[in-house]
């Protein structure tokens, strides 16, 4: 008996112990709220999904956006379908004489699009895509996003609600455990967001509410400095996001509008030469607005949530492949250095990344004279993987490498050739998105432009 009544003693002394108290009080607490808690995460985490697959569809759009030729777009749309299972993602572009490639049959119905599976190719995804079909360089390209995660989603959330007490119960019971270290973490807790706003997530939050302790009083100061610093600087990018957004249209419109006068005019009219200027530069403030729109959702559409073992060698090879009857018709000798044996691996989103290299490539082609020489290579060094795109053109100033990088600025002399100002500022938002550091440097003559990425081992 004696036994039996020190377990009792010890049992009681336990449940009048203040954190085993909390934790009972938590465990009634969580078991009522669990399923109300659970079913909102669930349509929180299901329409952040839902944005995510769109979103990734319109990134995928907007890298195609890269040239408007159709036999351009259909190489690039092949290697693009070439690297993606067609279970996870669809590429097809119809050309416009009807010809047809990618990773699936897309018969178009309208404005409905139906996938097959193409013959001799991959199965398709049981879960259903999402579409996007954009005429594009004369043709129709559609992408394809499937919607198998949301499914999986669904199914992980339906285990989730059936054992959900259980861990509950046993998360709760650990608290008391928990609160023994709560000092320890808390302190944690400041220098991992420090830690964040240091690298420039000023998103970062210690988010103390109810302490007005010495560490409370800290964590809210820094709360507070980290929320006035996002707030100015999402002001200061809404700003532009807001004009490229508003503008956009309206001149998109003016762009048509002014294209059907010319039309109307007599060809050997000067209103018609001035019409067609006209034209010209809606359609370049057209594109400026939507590089300023595409740069705003890279840095707010969470690219890292779809990044994935890259091959930076494959990505190279193609791009130049693309690029070089260009360059030849330009007067200008577009050349792959030697490269790495086997797979040149980062982690990233190819899309964006060959993106980059494509406006570094363009940049060369286009602010280089006749007969300039562009070379891109690519090398390990130290656990990087380094990517080089160098001219022997003019170069650019060593005091102004700092401001090309800025949105919309541009040399004296190149204000006469064609662009906006935000090819390099593009490469710089996917560099900083992917981890790089990119740096331009004299080529003696001409320009190197570096990107120093992480390597993915292999």
């Amino acid at each position: 008996m004696r036994p039996v009544r020190d377990l009792l003693h010890r049992l009681g002394r336990l449940t009048r112990s203040t954190p085993v108290r909390l934790a009972l009080g938590l465990v009634a607490l969580f078991s009522l709220v669990s399923v109300v808690t659970l079913g909102a995460a669930f349509v929180q985490i299901r329409g952040n999904l839902s944005e995510q697959i769109a979103a990734s569809l319109d990134q995928h759009v907007a890298g195609f956006r890269v040239t408007e030729n159709a036999n351009t777009l259909a190489a690039l749309v092949a290697a693009e379908a070439a690297a993606a299972d067609p279970e996870n993602r669809i590429f097809v572009f119809i050309a416009p004489g009807g010809a047809s490639v990618g990773n699936a049959r897309a018969a178009i119905q309208g404005a409905e699009v139906r996938l097959s599976r193409k013959d001799g190719g991959l199965k398709l995804g049981a879960g259903g895509y999402e579409t996007r079909l954009v005429p594009m360089a004369g043709g129709l390209l559609v992408v394809g996003e499937s919607l198998e995660p949301l499914k999986d989603l669904e199914d992980t959330f339906l285990d989730l609600i059936a054992l959900n007490l259980i861990p509950t119960i046993l998360v709760s019971l650990a608290a008391g455990v928990w609160l023994a270290a709560a000092s320890a973490r808390r302190v944690r807790r400041i220098e991992v967001a420090l830690d964040r706003m240091a690298g420039g997530d000023l998103s970062a939050r210690i988010a103390e509410r109810g302490r007005n302790d010495d560490l409370g009083r800290i964590a809210a100061g820094i709360d507070r400095m980290a929320d006035a610093q996002e707030t100015a600087t999402a002001s200061l990018r809404q700003v532009s996001v807001d004009i490229a957004h508003d503008l956009k249209t309206p001149v998109q419109r003016m762009a048509v509008l002014l294209s059907d006068l010319r039309d109307r005019l007599p060809e050997d009219g000067p209103e018609a030469d001035l019409a067609a200027r006209a034209a010209e530069e809606a359609d370049r403030a057209t594109a400026v607005f939507q590089s300023l729109l595409q740069i705003a959702q890279i840095e707010g559409g969470s690219p890292k949530a779809r990044f994935a073992p890259v091959d930076l060698g494959a990505v190279l090879r193609t791009f130049v492949e693309i690029y070089e009857p260009s360059a030849e018709d330009s007067g200008h000798t577009l050349r792959l250095a030697p490269m790495p044996e086997g797979p040149v691996l980062v982690s990233g989103d190819r899309t964006l990344l060959g993106q980059a290299v494509a406006n570094l490539i363009e940049n060369g082609l286009r602010h280089t004279p006749a007969g300039a020489r562009i070379e891109i290579g690519l090398a390990r060094a130290a656990g990087h993987v380094v990517l080089t795109v160098a001219d022997d053109g003019p170069g650019i100033p060593e005091d102004e490498r700092d401001k090309v990088l800025r949105r919309l600025y541009r040399l004296e002399r190149s204000r006469t050739t064609p662009g906006n100002g935000l090819g390099l500022s593009l490469v710089a938002v996917i560099a900083h998105v992917h981890g790089a550091e990119l740096s331009l440097d004299d080529n003696g003559p001409g320009l190197r432009v570096r990107l120093s990425f992480p390597e993915k081992a292999a």
